[in-house]
């Protein structure tokens, strides 16, 4: 029974060490320019306080 359990421990770690290689091996996502940032908070009204956005 020990084996047993030194067996699923290993399994356990090695499956979480290959998760973490592949999200660590995904390419990371485009950062927005400062425009399309812009953009973006208009679009959402987070900017609604600004004096440029009141037309």
């Amino acid at each position: 029974m020990f084996w047993v359990w030194i067996v699923v421990s290993m399994l356990v770690v090695v499956g979480a060490s290959v998760l973490v290689g592949r999200m660590l091996s995904q390419p990371p996502r485009q950062r927005l320019s400062r425009d399309e940032r812009l953009t973006a908070l208009k679009a959402s009204g987070a900017l609604k306080h600004r004096k440029s956005n009141r037309e």
